[in-house]
């Protein structure tokens, strides 16, 4: 996945796919993340301006986890 990723766009990536899991509204996301994610692909925007996570983001998110685990 892109260097460029911070932590806190990995958290919001979280974020998304908690909510798009629980079939929740997702939360209001900072502008500058959200555009970093859609430039990514990671997220997309909905018919109601909030914004979704892509099967690309589910896959940076895996593959984050899988990192972070091999960190530990």
């Amino acid at each position: 996945m892109d260097s460029n990723l911070t932590a806190d766009d990995f958290d919001w990536l979280r974020k998304l796919k908690a909510t798009a899991d629980a079939k929740r509204d997702p939360p209001p996301i900072p502008i500058s993340i959200a555009a970093k994610l859609v430039t990514f692909g990671l997220a997309e925007p909905n018919s109601f301006g909030a914004f979704t996570i892509t099967s690309k983001g589910r896959d940076a998110l895996l593959d984050q986890d899988m990192r972070d685990a091999e960190d530990r």
